[in-house]
This record gives structure tokens, C-alpha cells and sequence, in this order.
């Protein structure tokens, strides 16, 4: 009884080793007619449409042997050309100057390889956006346009670890800018003695020029038209010395001005105590006026 269950077991191994062989020999279903010239209709679509890998599939059916031959001969043809004109890329990738291979490429929803093999990879041509995603590192982008016979182009993402940002202590203290010092004009003692003296000959001028119009009445009144040189000389001396006077304040207007403009500026710890007042008085005298001050 053994040696029959023995026997009926290797027998089963054969048999299903046979079968298993006959299947795996046997030759592929064969496109009918229809496809043939279904599949020869759709290549040319395609292609037309610029969808080159269904392009490639569509005429590798009709190029089957058991198509009208005028269909295969086609399909044959076709499909050689199609073949130089599909365009490939190939994906590089880097972290940090070294090469990666965990990385993720796709376009739009579609994964077109999960790592990275070096092989090229056939695409249609047009445009393509791929977006490179590693793990720890943001997605990033590329766009490029892929034209007919772009043979295995490649497509080249750079990953950069983020530098360590320097451990951020408090600032460093800024140093405020020294205070400048304040500063103001004073009016120097200059100043106020040409202002004295340009005060005081305009009063003495005034009053000079005063006094020559009061005598040269009084001497037009007494004897004109016989006048001695004497009288005429008393108004003449009058005059001049109204017009001198008059020239000396002037000129001590024009110093005063310029004494007060060119002033210097001096620190306010520096500055110097206020000038004393200035004093002046003027003195009538038998012979004239006489004009004085203090400061």
C-alpha cells in the first residue's frame, strides 16, 4: 500500500510540471483582424497627438505577424521611428553635495519611481513638472520640456541641510553716543563797545547837525548878507563835525553787524559770565558836547 501512494504522488508531480511547462511554452493569443486595424488607426492618433508611449504600444500589436501585412509592414516601420523619438531623463539627486537614492519623483498624481535606479525613464513629449520629495526635506519643483528624440536628459535636484543658527545670547550693550555738549552765542564784549560807539555818534551827530541849523539860522537872522568869515566858520565847523560824527557811526553800525554775525560758538560750561552793562552819558560843555561810557 505504500509503495502505491508513493508512486501516485511522484506521478502527480510530473504531471503538474508538465502542465505548468506547456503553458509557459505556449504561444500568445494572437490579434484578430480587427485589432490589427484598430491598433494601426490608433498609432496614428496618437502619434499625431504627440502621445508617443501609447503610439508605441498601439503599433507593437499590429506589428504582430498575424496582421494584413500591409498593416504590419507599416506598424514595423512606424514603430522604429517612434522608438528614436521618445524622449527619456534621468533623475539625480543630492543632499549636501553626496548622492541620494530614497527619493520620491512624481507629476501631478502619478509616482514615477521611488528611488532612484540611474536608468532613464521614457515620457511623452511636452512639458513635464515634477515635484522631488526626501524625507526631512521640503518638495521641491522642476519644470522642463521634454522634446522628441531628448535622449535620457537629466533632471538634477539639490537638497541642502539647514545651517545651525548661532546660539543667540543677549545683544551686545550699544554704546549711546556722547552727549553733545550744549552750545550757545554769546554777544561778545566787542559787540557791544562798537554799539556803543555807533550809538553815541548818532546821537552826537544828531545833535551837532542840530546845533549847525539852529547857528545858521541865527547868523542869517543877525547879518546876512554881510556876514564875517568868522560866523560863516562857526556853522561850517558845526556841520563837519555832524557830518564826521555821522561817518564814525556808520562805520561802527557796519563792525557791530559783522562782530555779531562771526561770532563764535562756545560750550555752555565754558561760556564766559555776561558781559557788564555798558554805561555811557553825554556831557554838554560851553564849547560843545562831550560823549563817554563804561563797561
Amino acid at each position: 500500500m505504500g509503495s502505491i501512494e508513493r508512486f501516485l504522488a511522484h506521478a502527480g508531480v510530473a504531471w503538474c510540471s508538465v502542465s505548468t511547462l506547456a503553458r509557459a511554452e505556449a504561444p500568445a493569443e494572437e490579434p484578430s483582424r480587427a485589432q490589427c486595424l484598430a491598433a494601426h488607426e490608433q498609432a496614428q492618433a496618437s502619434r499625431l497627438a504627440s502621445q508617443l508611449l501609447a503610439t508605441r504600444a498601439a503599433l507593437r500589436e499590429c506589428s504582430a505577424a498575424a496582421c494584413p501585412p500591409l498593416v504590419s509592414r507599416d506598424c514595423v516601420q512606424w514603430l522604429s521611428e517612434v522608438e528614436q523619438q521618445i524622449p527619456s531623463v534621468i533623475f539625480r539627486a543630492a543632499k549636501d553635495g553626496e548622492d541620494v537614492v530614497a527619493l520620491r519623483v512624481r507629476e501631478d498624481d502619478e509616482l514615477l519611481t521611488a528611488s532612484l535606479t540611474g536608468s532613464p525613464l521614457e515620457l511623452d513629449p511636452g512639458p513635464h513638472h515634477f515635484v522631488a520629495e526626501l524625507p526631512g526635506f521640503p518638495a521641491q519643483e522642476a519644470t522642463y520640456v521634454l522634446q522628441a528624440g531628448d535622449k535620457a536628459r537629466v533632471v538634477r535636484f539639490e537638497f541642502t541641510s539647514p545651517k545651525p543658527s548661532v546660539g543667540s545670547g543677549p545683544p551686545p550693550p550699544t554704546t549711546a553716543p556722547p552727549a553733545r555738549p550744549l552750545e550757545h552765542r554769546p554777544i561778545p564784549t566787542l559787540s557791544y563797545v562798537l554799539g556803543s560807539v555807533t550809538l553815541t555818534a548818532t546821537v552826537t551827530g544828531a545833535v551837532l547837525g542840530g546845533m549847525a541849523l539852529a547857528r545858521r539860522s541865527e547868523v542869517q537872522n543877525d547879518c546876512a548878507p554881510l556876514c564875517t568869515e568868522r560866523d560863516v566858520r562857526s556853522v561850517q565847523h558845526l556841520a563837519l563835525a555832524a557830518d564826521v560824527a555821522f561817518a564814525v557811526a556808520l562805520l561802527g553800525a557796519g563792525a557791530t553787524v559783522f562782530s555779531y554775525v562771526t561770532r563764535p560758538s562756545v560750550p555752555v560750561t565754558e561760556s564766559a559770565a555776561a558781559p557788564p552793562p555798558l554805561r555811557f552819558r553825554v556831557l554838554w560843555t560851553g564849547w560843545g558836547m562831550a560823549a563817554g561810557g563804561s563797561f
